[in-house]
């Protein structure tokens, strides 16, 4: 480990975290390629559980997402107001879709 933090890293003035927030968010986007390539299966061609890589992805991404926003005292409850919103947002989307695809 270096004496200092480059920017955008953990431990950087300038919007600690970034970095790792953007690392992990990749590291998401390609197991879910992943999924996506593989038609939904859970197992990987090289045996791996796709699933549990998943899971572990998810949990990284939420630690650096909480960690970058409490590192750059970011207004936590209106990140989770808009959250709450876009939640809601799309769970209404989802539902319309399984509607009409029930008929």
């Amino acid at each position: 480990m270096a004496d200092e933090a480059g920017p955008f890293s953990i431990g950087s003035p300038i919007w600690p975290g970034a970095s790792r927030l953007i690392e992990e968010t990749g590291e998401l986007i390609q197991v879910l390629g992943k999924l996506i390539g593989a038609g939904g299966a859970t197992v990987h061609w090289d045996g791996s559980s796709l699933q549990d890589r998943l899971i572990g992805e998810l949990g990284d991404v939420r630690a650096a997402l909480d960690f970058f926003i409490a590192a750059n005292d970011l207004p936590a409850a209106a990140i989770s107001d808009r959250a709450n919103s876009k939640r809601a947002q799309y769970e209404e989307w989802h539902q319309a879709f399984m509607r009409k695809r029930d008929r």
